[in-house]
């Protein structure tokens, strides 16, 4: 590569319609695969069409930016590693980590414009003088931490990525299960399975994060906003996830969903099974759970005397 070149800026784009990921943004894998953990948190603040819209838009992004990168998907890089927050304002801010970090050029910059159900992006990395990050080794970080806000759905909006030495945000502290429902776990007629299985599951998801964030397994309180929307019969695959929402001095407070993905058919064949188009929500739920004091971090918790309200 001749120095010309490699102080030349790189542009990548991508379009997309929102159809091709409208199934894919269910699947838990696929979203702890492809986004960092900031943007699935405030996707989880918008309604469904806005949510896959928003989804949308940071997958293609995403794909641009890995072009200004210089590699393609599955070549060293998660997506997830790339993470495209925005200003008060609505323009994305890109921030690298991992393996991007080390491959990015000093300045990326970034557009995402919508229309109807197509969303574009366009991105563009501008390397130093002495060339391209890539080229020579450089590790290139982005390190701002900007308040949530909704970008406009028809705009197109543009902004650098920038860099502190500020520590990166906690991600949120998440447990998943996958588990396949057996034949002897049928209790009433129809082959159907009591709702306290689902229960069972949300407590090991529960007793995960505590351990997680206290090093103990905490005692569960309480449930609250239990809400049973699908039966469950055995072959059944669910997928619960929970996620923690907030924390005081003792307590914990998670939220609780278990989705079926794959369905026993026994109507169609005795041992016939389908895979879900989208997962259907069987059971949500929120959990308070209490650890013991001496098990928490004393050293963030300045005040011992009375807990939180």
């Amino acid at each position: 590569m001749t120095a010309v070149a490699s102080r030349a800026a790189r542009v990548g784009l991508d379009v997309l319609d929102c159809s091709e990921l409208r199934r894919l943004v269910e699947r838990p894998w696929f979203l702890r695969f492809s986004f960092a953990p900031e943007e699935l948190v405030h996707a989880e603040t918008l309604g469904d069409r806005r949510r896959l819209e928003f989804l949308a838009g940071r997958f293609a992004a995403k794909e641009a930016i890995l072009k200004v990168l210089g590699i393609g998907f599955l070549q060293g890089v998660a997506p997830r590693e790339i993470c495209v927050e925005h200003t008060p304002h609505g323009a994305p801010v890109v921030r690298f980590r991992g393996r991007a970090a080390r491959l990015a050029p000093p300045s990326v910059s970034v557009s995402i414009t919508h229309k109807q159900s197509v969303v574009a992006a366009v991105a563009i990395g501008i390397p130093d003088a002495g060339g391209a990050a890539a080229a020579n080794g450089r590790t290139a970080s982005t390190e701002l931490k900007e308040p949530d806000a909704v970008s406009p759905p028809s705009t197109s909006t543009t902004a650098p990525a920038q860099r502190s030495a500020r520590d990166e945000p906690t991600p949120p502290t998440t447990a998943f299960l996958r588990v396949r429902v057996g034949q002897e776990e049928a209790h009433y007629g129809g082959d159907l399975v009591d709702g306290a299985r689902i229960l069972r599951l949300f407590g090991d998801l529960v007793t995960e994060i505590t351990i997680r964030t206290d090093g103990d397994e905490g005692l569960l309180a309480q449930y609250s906003d239990v809400r049973f929307a699908a039966p469950v019969k055995p072959g059944d695959y669910i997928e619960a996830r929970g996620r923690l929402v907030r924390q005081t001095r003792l307590r914990r407070v998670v939220e609780l969903e278990a989705h079926k993905v794959l369905s026993a058919r026994p109507g169609t064949a005795e041992s016939a099974a389908a895979v879900l188009d989208t997962p259907q929500l069987v059971c949500s739920a929120t959990a308070t759970t209490v650890v013991p004091y001496r098990r928490t971090d004393t050293a963030t918790d300045p005040d011992p005397v009375a807990e939180e309200s």
